[in-house]
Formats: C-alpha cells, sequence, structure tokens
C-alpha cells in the first residue's frame, strides 16, 4: 500500500474508512503503517510515544466504524439520525482549544485537540461535517471495479469519475474490458 493510497479519499473522514480493504486487510493492526497514514493525513506530527500511537489507533477503529456507517447511509440517500445522535456524541466528548493567530493583517481562529487523541477526533469530526456541508452527496461514492471497497470524492469536472484511482482501479476495469472484447471476437 502506497502513500497515495493513504489521502485516495480526498478527505480525511473518507480516508479513515479506506483504512480497511476487501481482503480484510486493515492498516491500523500495523503500528508502522498507521502512523504512516496519520502523518500522510496530516493528523500527527510524529508518535514518539508508543502509548498514545495505541490509543490514537484505538480512537481510529471506533471512528473508522462511524465513518463506515455514514458512507453506507449515504449510499442509501441519507444520514440515518442515529448516525447523527453517534456524531454528536463524539463531538461532545472532543476537548478543544481555541488560540488566535495574526498573520499580515489577518486574525485567525484555531482549534486543536487538549491531547493528541482529542486532535485526532476533531480533525477526522471535522472532515466530516466539512464535507456534508459542502460537497454534494452525490459526488462522495465508492469505486466501481468490482474487487474495491474504497470511496472517495469525485472532483473531476464531469462529475463521472468512477474509480478510486485510475493508475490502479481504473486501469484493471480497463484491460479486463478489453480481454472480454477481445475474447468475444474470437
Amino acid at each position: 500500500m502506497e502513500n497515495t493510497r493513504y489521502v485516495l479519499g480526498g478527505a480525511v473522514w473518507i480516508n479513515l474508512a479506506n483504512t480497511v480493504n476487501k481482503r480484510g486487510v486493515d492498516l491500523l493492526d500495523d503500528c508502522e503503517k498507521a502512523e504512516q497514514w496519520l502523518l500522510a493525513n496530516e493528523l500527527l506530527v510524529s508518535a514518539k510515544d508508543g502509548d498514545g500511537l495505541q490509543s490514537i489507533i484505538a480512537e481510529l477503529r471506533s471512528l473508522r466504524e462511524l465513518c463506515l456507517e455514514i458512507l453506507a447511509d449515504l449510499e442509501q440517500g441519507e444520514i440515518a439520525p442515529k448516525r447523527t445522535l453517534q456524531l454528536q456524541y463524539v463531538v461532545e466528548t472532543v476537548q478543544v482549544r481555541l488560540s488566535l493567530s495574526q498573520a499580515e493583517d489577518k486574525l485567525e481562529l484555531n482549534c486543536r485537540g487538549i491531547t493528541m487523541t482529542d486532535e485526532v477526533r476533531y480533525k477526522v469530526v471535522h472532515s466530516i461535517i466539512h464535507t456534508l456541508e459542502h460537497v454534494s452527496r452525490e459526488r462522495i461514492r465508492s469505486c466501481e471495479h468490482e474487487e474495491c471497497i474504497l470511496h472517495f470524492i469525485d472532483t473531476s469536472k464531469s462529475g463521472k469519475r468512477r474509480w478510486c484511482s485510475m493508475e490502479t482501479c481504473g486501469n484493471r476495469q480497463k484491460a479486463a474490458e478489453f480481454y472480454a472484447r477481445k475474447k468475444l471476437q474470437k
């Protein structure tokens, strides 16, 4: 699994949902890969404390379940009220600290988790809410390749993206279609 796979979904929460594949291989089972995923998604600067990383991974597993349930709800058309309550619970339990910074005549309000786990929880929840507020639900899709269960945000101009990655699933699908046509011609 390459680092590009870590950010394939286009939003942190979708990337988190993509940490498990169709074969059941869980990226979060490997601490080194989990740390690489956290770094690629800008959720962590470094994980020097192994115990801290373990608690972050445990929280990611819980959040991933919520992300997968939200994606399943979106495929059904709307987010279930139960999911909204689950999300509300996470929002209420994450502890954040606000700070103000100034750069070139601009003020910026910064929100940071009090602990590293809170920081990760905040950023995942913020990603969910931001995506649902700003992205058309029809643009949040699952890959059309039959061997793939990954999700992504379709950012194409036409809105007709079909695969999580053209380099992997798109090429495999097009090659399979090509060989199927060749076989029919014989």
